[in-house]
């Protein structure tokens, strides 16, 4: 209803139709979201961390927060933003390596996941064993 209120107000108005999705978001965004909407967010992107989900969850609500407030950081702040939030193990684990996007981070975050999980703490041979 919104919608067809807002193409009928445009054609009595000398406008145009909205043909390209980002003026259609510009618009929805205006008409349904606080003001204070990304404003809220931003706390929650830099105080984002993995704490005790898995990897890919940490990822799945790292990109949604991003995506929800807009962000159009450089890739390296973007990626730094996101080791940041990591489990130190993991983020150790990752710096260690080369990557060249934010993918590659993703990709390289699910691995060192898998691999921690896979490894078996070493037990020392008792020095006592005859």
């Amino acid at each position: 209803m919104w919608y067809e209120t807002l193409k009928k107000n445009r054609a009595r108005k000398p406008k145009s139709k909205i043909k390209i999705w980002s003026k259609l978001k510009k618009h929805m965004e205006k008409r349904f979201l606080p003001p204070s909407y990304k404003q809220e967010l931003y706390p929650k992107i830099t105080s984002l961390s993995q704490e005790n989900v898995r990897v890919r969850e940490y990822i799945r609500e790292f990109e949604q927060l991003y995506m929800r407030v807009g962000l159009n950081e450089d890739n390296e702040l973007t990626i730094v933003g996101f080791i940041k939030g990591l489990s130190p193990n993991i983020a150790h684990e990752v710096e260690l390596q080369p990557y060249l996007s934010f993918n590659d981070v993703c990709h390289l975050t699910i691995k060192i996941e898998k691999q921690l999980k896979g490894r078996k703490p070493f037990a020392m041979p008792s020095p006592h064993r005859p």
